[in-house]
């Protein structure tokens, strides 16, 4: 599986270069639309992050221009990611995950992992997001595409967000909020949700 995935990614690198379509977006504004929900799960300002499928960093980026300091770090399972942030931003930290190993982060930010279908999409998405829960000090942000669509890529991974929202309220944290109420793009009806999980009540 992860070989797949990382032969996936390196392919789109070296055919589109450090751009939102190396990372499987079809546009900036659609990538960035994703990244104004991700950051707002708290005021990030002054805080470590960990982005969790880090890509070409291009959060990270998005974060500078809109003058919002952050301790940032990534992971990435593709090496050429991880090279390529580590010349971007040589003030943060990148590797795969096995290298943070017992580190916390105020805030883990994840984007756009969990779309790609595989054998077991649901115990995938469940077991991460146990994982990278523990390493938050303060809390965790993620998105995934919405089963209620009249269209499902049959590459692509769809789920009920109610199923989401269970498993981490009963599982996880009481401190879940859920947003399936935006649009990606400008006159589509959202098919995709972003899910902030916390430490304690905001």
């Amino acid at each position: 599986m992860i070989d797949d995935l990382q032969a996936h990614y390196r392919e789109l690198y070296l055919r589109h270069g450090d751009s939102p379509e190396a990372v499987q977006y079809t546009s900036r504004e659609s990538q960035e639309r994703r990244f104004e929900l991700l950051a707002s799960v708290a005021d990030l300002e002054g805080r470590s992050v960990l982005d969790f499928g880090c890509g070409t960093g291009q959060l990270c980026s998005y974060l500078q221009r809109r003058g919002v300091t952050v301790d940032y770090h990534g992971v990435d399972i593709v090496d050429e990611f991880v090279a390529l942030c580590r010349r971007k931003f040589p003030q943060g930290r990148f590797g795969r995950l096995e290298d943070f190993a017992g580190q916390q982060f105020d805030y883990v930010l994840v984007g756009g992992v969990f779309n790609n279908r595989m054998d077991d999409n649901v115990g995938f998405y469940q077991g991460t997001l146990r994982t990278l829960f523990g390493m938050a000090r303060r809390g965790l942000a993620f998105n995934m595409m919405s089963a209620y669509v009249d269209y499902q890529d049959p590459g692509l991974f769809y789920e009920h967000p109610e199923n989401v929202f269970r498993f981490l309220k009963t599982e996880i944290t009481p401190f879940v909020a859920l947003r399936n109420d935006y649009e990606v793009k400008a006159g589509v009806v959202p098919f995709d949700f972003t899910v902030y999980a916390y430490r304690s009540g905001q």
